[in-house]
């Protein structure tokens, strides 16, 4: 089962493609001078679009709403264990390299983690 509350310590709404309204989990934690940010899916409550999608959109949002510098904020996406045996369906962290160009995040990349701790 997943522990969800381990990854989120609230819930970030956000507007997606097309308007839609959608949310994800955000912890947010400092080390060494730098904010990890982590957004988890939350397949189970959210109508709208992924966080997979969105991510370039959501992290310029957090960026102004909590006024972090670009420079030192990281994003990682977790995709939560669903309950079955396929390896797909397994609990994933993916670190979006992005370039932060003054306005908007681009070039986007994602990097594979074993596990955020």
């Amino acid at each position: 089962m997943d522990n969800q509350d381990k990854y989120t310590r609230e819930v970030f709404y956000f507007s997606g493609q097309w308007e839609m309204p959608s949310h994800c989990g955000i912890l947010k934690e400092e080390r060494d001078g730098m904010t990890y940010v982590i957004l988890t899916e939350m397949y189970e409550t959210n109508p709208g679009s992924s966080v997979t999608s969105m991510i370039e959109t959501i992290a310029k949002d957090i960026l102004s709403i909590y006024g972090m510098d670009p420079g030192k904020a990281e994003f990682i996406v977790r995709t939560p264990m669903r309950n079955a045996h396929y390896t797909f369906y397994a609990e994933t962290f993916y670190r979006a390299l992005m370039k932060w160009d003054g306005e908007r995040f681009t070039g986007l990349e994602w990097e594979k983690m074993e596990d955020f701790r």
